[in-house]
């Protein structure tokens, strides 16, 4: 039974639908009512085997006419359910536990999950606890789905399910037209921009392909298809035929762009060597109006023993270093379905090993579709195992990023969330609209109601749109400014405001806030303009924390509630003063070098005293570059050798006089980046250009507070 449901499964992977667009059978297909019992029970479990469903029903249905057999009817309502023929799946499931109530234990499960597809949920959760008492004394095998708590979670959803449609949330959705929604499945739907869509699709009238064995690569395969926005709907336009992306050999499919929209993320399917469908995740990087030919990710990502699928991309908050989220049915998960993360490290060029999202996220049942929304830091995803749901999949978000989420995934709300499959959640870049897939009644189909996933798109109505912004300024420190006016070549920059001196460049950093742990999650950074202000877009029914950095002590901080926001409003901040240093290089002078060496003179070691040492003591929480540059004599890779050695050997002296080296970093520049000329125009030497740029200099990176890792790079 575990095989069959794992192959099953793993078809699942890219369509995201029980439904398969083809399956596969026997090149002389037998009469089912010609057949023994003996051979339709046979030819149905083979069919099943390999995903075909609907062949494997019309034999199964022919046995159980003339057969009374509890395995066969458990398994002819699994071929039901995977169709997502609900009322006949629950028909057989009634029937499979009632003839072998000790065998067919699952089948209560399953049975109490089509009522909720009813919106029976006192039936339901009646069923799920029969089956929780039922199933206690089953042995569960190592990696197998832990049926226990996916019942108890399922028992809390029905108590809920009441609750959640009755408080709908305001929101417009509409069916996309037939131009786009065809008979068979549509998925992935992406903006491509404002008024395009990026979608995959067979775009077919036929919802199920019958082919002879060893004909598949005849059979249409997924690809993706572009849509516009028109006054009354959406319609088709063409295939997307930018790259490579479309393989009429592959399944192709769950497309995702990531924020700058330079690189695409995507996957392809194909069948292994036991026709299970094995998926790979590609990229392709723009280049110009072009993109690069797909790659697929390396094999930590792609591992080709398991399933890797539906991509979700953003930023990381520490290092803005690309952050992917996919759905595995590798070893380690919650549940069946997992998702995962990885990043890719830009100084080594290498994907990080994956890692799972962690429980507020995966249940012990499937977790797909990820979307990552960077500008709120929003997982969006569907489950069927969650505490709080209608149905089948239904629709979660939290908010965090890796594994570190501010709560457990909260239900998005009816009616864009329904009794059926609602998955592929997707919104646009100003958060008020978007996409979604569902099977729900309504969608186009030539079989039962809800057997195939159409584009859905939705509206939130009375959209409160907040926002926060203020100012900074600068609060005079005199030590400070006797150590940088007296000893190093700094010119202040003195705003027109006679009252406060506003700051240009200030990090200003937002996070939300859980009042009950006291937590802070990272949600997004600005730096202020030359008016000192800073601006954050917010969430409304959140409380968050602003944080300003400082040089002598921790960040300054602001709390703010957006509870009781009812429409559309920029909240004003009171001004901060905080203590600041300009983020611009700031020279060191009088640090010298005997010639063609690295090692620091005595009157250096004196000035960097006097100055850069003092500073540093004095503002205890910056975090700067030290750099060290030369002229242009000598050959390019030994003047950058040598100014590295240098700035080094300025943070040795450093770290000497009791300066924390996580606060330091050396950066050698050679001749790369002069500030005077080394030549006239003429083309004869220029000394005094020269001794310009042979110079060593320092700027502030960050802080301490907010920086527990910094790694610099230019």
């Amino acid at each position: 039974m575990r095989k069959t449901i794992t192959t099953i499964m793993k078809q699942l992977f890219f369509t995201l639908s029980i439904i398969f667009v083809y399956t596969f059978s026997y090149a002389q297909t037998p009469d089912a009512a010609s057949l023994t019992a003996s051979q339709l029970k046979t030819i149905g479990i083979n069919s099943m085997n390999m995903g075909d469903v609907y062949s494997a029903i019309d034999y199964f249905e022919v046995y159980c006419e003339k057969k009374t057999d509890g395995k066969i009817m458990f398994l002819l309502a699994e071929c039901y359910r995977e169709a997502r023929n609900y009322p006949l799946a629950k028909k057989w499931y009634e029937q499979a536990y009632k003839e072998n109530p000790n065998k067919n234990v699952l089948a209560l499960y399953h049975h109490a999950c089509m009522l909720q597809t009813e919106r029976k949920y006192e039936e339901a959760r009646s069923e799920f606890t029969k089956f929780r008492r039922a199933y206690r004394g089953i042995k569960r095998k190592r990696h197998s789905t832990d049926y226990n708590r996916l019942a108890r979670n399922k028992i809390k959803a029905c108590e809920t399910a009441e609750y959640i449609i009755d408080s709908a949330i305001t929101v417009k959705v509409e069916h996309l037209s037939e131009s786009i929604n065809k008979a068979s499945i549509e998925f992935a739907p992406r903006f491509y921009n404002d008024t395009i869509l990026l979608y995959a699709s067979l775009r077919s009238d036929t919802a199920v392909y019958k082919v002879v064995e060893g004909e598949q690569d005849n059979v249409p395969k997924r690809q993706f298809y572009l849509g516009q926005e028109t006054e009354d709907n959406w319609k088709y336009i063409c295939p997307w035929n930018e790259g490579s992306f479309n393989d009429e050999s592959k399944e192709t499919g769950n497309g995702v762009f990531t924020p700058d929209y330079q690189q695409f993320y995507f996957t392809r399917c194909a069948p292994n060597r036991r026709m299970e469908s094995i998926c790979k995740i590609y990229m392709s990087t723009r280049k110009g109006k072009n993109w690069t030919l797909p790659e697929a990710l390396p094999e930590i990502i792609n591992n080709p023993k398991y399933t890797s699928t539906q991509p979700a991309v953003g930023y990381d908050s520490r290092k803005n270093e690309v952050m992917l989220f996919f759905v595995t049915d590798g070893p380690g998960g919650k549940g069946n379905l997992d998702i995962w993360y990885t990043t890719f490290d830009k100084r080594r060029k290498t994907w990080k090993d994956p890692r799972n999202c962690g429980p507020k996220v995966n249940s012990p049942g499937n977790e797909l579709t990820p979307f990552y929304d960077n500008r709120t830091r929003t997982l969006f995803f569907s489950s069927n195992g969650q505490e709080e749901g209608l149905g089948e999949l239904d629709i979660y978000r939290t908010v965090g990023e890796r594994s570190s989420w501010n709560d457990k995934a909260e239900n998005i709300g009816y009616p864009i969330n329904s009794e059926f499959d609602d998955l592929y959640y997707t919104l646009h870049n100003k958060g008020k609209k978007g996409f979604f897939t569902s099977n729900r009644p309504g969608s186009v189909t030539v079989m039962h109601e809800t057997c195939c996933d159409d584009i859905f798109s939705f509206e939130y109505i009375d959209y409160v749109e907040l926002a926060a912004q203020g100012k900074v300024y600068k609060i005079t420190n005199e030590r400070l400014n006797s150590i940088l006016k007296g000893k190093l070549d700094l010119t202040e920059k003195e705003n027109s405001d006679t009252t406060k001196n506003y700051i240009e460049g200030a990090l200003v950093t937002l996070f939300l806030h859980n009042v009950i742990t006291d937590n802070t999650l990272f949600i997004a950074q600005d730096t202020t303009n030359e008016k000192g202000e800073y601006f954050f877009s917010i969430d409304p029914n959140k409380n968050y924390v602003i944080e300003f950095e400082n040089l002598k002590e921790a960040p300054r901080k602001v709390k703010l509630s957006t509870h009781g926001y009812l429409q559309s409003d920029t909240i004003e901040i009171d001004d901060v003063g905080i203590e600041y240093i300009s983020k611009e290089a700031i020279v060191l002078k009088n640090i010298y070098y005997e010639f063609d060496e690295h090692k620091l003179s005595k009157r250096a070691k004196a000035t960097l005293d006097t100055t850069l040492v003092a500073l540093l003591k004095e503002a205890p929480e910056i975090v700067i570059e030290l750099s060290s540059h030369t002229d242009s004599k000598g050959k390019d890779d030994y003047n950058q050798k040598l100014s590295q050695k240098r700035a080094e050997s300025v943070v040795a002296y450093l770290i000497q006089k009791g300066i924390d080296k996580k606060r330091l970093h050396p950066k050698g520049y050679g001749e790369t980046k002069p500030i005077a000329p080394n030549n006239k125009p003429d083309g004869s030497d220029n000394p005094e250009g020269r001794q310009k740029n042979r110079r060593t200099e320092f700027r502030v990176i960050g802080t301490l507070h907010q920086y527990s890792e910094i790694i610099y790079e230019e």
